[in-house]
């Protein structure tokens, strides 16, 4: 018995040694990985009589952030996940998409100093579903009206964006970092024909000179050639940046930049920057407000934009220790 109780007290310490250095036990995998899923929310209604005018609107979207970060002495490796997807319904039209992004970002650095790396980095870019220009007018070769239809513009892996850099990476503090990248590829994936012998048709049946249907407008392709499914381009210079704050008690803001200039046209340069403000209600619900600029000759001369406002609701995970 007296053997038992020893045992017994000796096992009841070394867990109690065990419970006390646990805490202080320094985590050596050199990881650091979160991860967020969560559910977006938007809605409006108005009354038949609604003199300010308005359309009733219910949106839901989803999303899923992943990132996992190495660090070891000069040696680091980060890697983030992003996928976006959101479908809105407004009275009167069909079920249509709002957000649709896939984001793979994979970073390796070498330090140099205090504030620069080395780096070199990997960007994907595509969508999950198709797209759609929504009732776009189809006129004949008198310019007469004879259709009005849903076009498709973009789906899955058309296009999809491949960017390959190598250069210096400044990072003064945690929060904000600065990349040039002098030597870049990229490539444009469209895996969906250009052209086909396809016409539209209006409710009669008669065709429509001069468009497609069911793919994309012939005079962009997204600068794939045709009767081609992967544009290769050499960047002169690659720029990113990227700013992620707490600039007020649980109000965070979030600005990131990124431009690719070529060597076959270097006045031409893309441009991509998105900003968003996010305020944390609590642990699990935030308020976020967003937008994007986006500027590419091969897609429109014109800028595109978009701009968004959600309630998100969100679960978090982080291995970092506390």
């Amino acid at each position: 018995m007296k053997k038992f109780a020893y045992s017994l007290i000796s096992i009841l310490i070394w867990q109690t040694s065990f419970c006390q250095n646990e805490g202080t036990i320094i985590d050596t995998s050199y990881w650091r990985k979160s991860a967020q899923l969560g559910l977006g929310f938007n809605q409006a209604s108005f009354s038949d009589n609604w003199k300010a005018g308005g359309v009733s609107s219910i949106a839901l979207a989803t999303f899923f952030y992943a990132d996992a970060n190495y660090l070891k002495n000069k040696i680091s490796w980060d890697n983030s996940l992003r996928l976006n997807y959101g479908i809105v319904k407004n009275k009167g039209q069909s079920l249509r998409k709002n957000q649709d992004r896939i984001l793979l970002d994979s970073k390796f650095g070498y330090k140099l100093s205090t504030s620069w790396n080395l780096f070199a980095s990997l960007n994907f870019l595509t969508q999950f579903d198709a797209g759609f220009e929504y009732e776009r007018v189809y006129k004949d070769n008198a310019g007469n009206i004879v259709a009005v239809r849903d076009n498709l513009i973009s789906k899955f892996f058309a296009p999809a964006f491949l960017t390959e850099a190598i250069g210096l990476e400044y990072k003064p503090v945690n929060y904000f970092w600065l990349r040039f990248g002098a030597a870049s590829m990229r490539q444009t994936f469209v895996l969906e024909p250009a052209f086909n012998n396809n016409r539209a048709i209006d409710a009669n049946g008669n065709g429509i000179v001069g468009e497609p249907a069911d793919t994309f407008d012939p005079k962009v392709n997204y600068g794939v050639a045709e009767g081609k499914s992967i544009r290769n381009e050499i960047g002169l210079l690659t720029l990113e940046a990227n700013f992620n704050k707490e600039i007020l008690k649980n109000v965070v803001f979030q600005a990131s930049f990124w431009s690719f200039t070529t060597y076959e046209n270097p006045s031409a340069t893309d441009i991509r920057s998105e900003l968003a403000l996010i305020a944390k209600i609590n642990k699990y619900v935030d308020v976020k407000v967003g937008a994007i600029l986006f500027y590419d000759q091969d897609q429109d001369l014109k800028t595109q934009y978009a701009q968004n406002f959600t309630l998100n609701f969100a679960m978090n995970w982080d291995n970092k220790k506390k």
